[in-house]
């Protein structure tokens, strides 16, 4: 081969068109979609062929998109299959630039199972950023940790069942007072009802079951009043059943 012929070659191969990553992603997209794997995002897959052509790891990839790494090596196979310009075997790790050098450094990865219709949301606002699900996820979480208060809650809920215990101190004292003299009336009844029986009518026991039946009008409203109480500390509304 003479030298003409090598440097038509060399500027052959210079060439050649480069990857378009968003093409083969969706290619790879539809080769993987199966039965039991749902389509995976265009955009992940392109992010996860760009690096690895970049040189990336296939541990680094799946951390930074948020899927297993046995995915991304499906993904990178797949391409090299659809397109002989990817060698994703053949990549180098690129140099770490001064910049990347001191990002922090990733922990392990967390994963969940989402609600269909919040997967969809999360993917759906990813599209619309044009960024990875991960992004979202991590920025709706960063979002979220940074407006709430730890434990508010639970503080909240101690703080309500100690005034409410103190409530109910109250009033339970109080029933304990109608309680006694719930009974007082009870025995005094029996003691009419004896005498009734027994042929021995009182004077005045007219007066006295009135004053008896009076005493339980009392008792019926103040018990009535704390059954009120009760329901307005637990937060019922009085159309509620008792």
């Amino acid at each position: 081969m003479d030298a003409a012929t090598a440097g038509t070659e060399k500027e052959t191969v210079t060439a050649q068109p480069a990857v378009d990553f968003g093409v083969l992603a969706a290619a790879v997209a539809d080769a993987v979609t199966g039965p039991r794997a749902g389509r995976p995002q265009e955009a992940a897959v392109a992010v996860a062929l760009r690096r690895r052509a970049e040189g990336a790891t296939f541990t680094a990839i799946a951390e930074a998109i948020g899927v297993s790494e046995k995915r991304v090596r499906l993904w990178c196979r797949v391409a090299e299959q659809r397109d002989s310009r990817f060698d994703a075997r053949g990549a180098k790790p690129r140099r770490v630039r001064a910049a990347a050098a001191t990002r922090p450094q990733l922990g392990k990865m967390i994963g969940f199972r989402p609600r269909q219709e919040l997967r969809e949301q999360l993917e759906q606002r990813a599209a619309e950023e044009g960024t990875t699900l991960t992004n979202i996820v991590e920025a709706a979480v960063s979002s979220y940790l940074s407006r709430k208060t730890p434990n508010v809650g639970l503080l909240v809920k101690r703080q309500l069942r100690k005034n409410l215990a103190a409530e109910l101190a109250v009033v339970g004292t109080a029933v304990a007072e109608q309680r006694l003299e719930l009974t007082a009336q009870g025995r005094n009844l029996n003691q009419l009802v004896r005498l009734c029986n027994e042929g021995r009518v009182p004077v005045g026991v007219r007066a006295e079951i009135e004053a008896t039946q009076a005493a339980l009008g009392r008792n019926t409203e103040v018990l009535a009043a704390l059954h009120a109480a009760v329901r307005t500390l637990v937060g019922l509304d009085e159309g509620d059943a008792s």
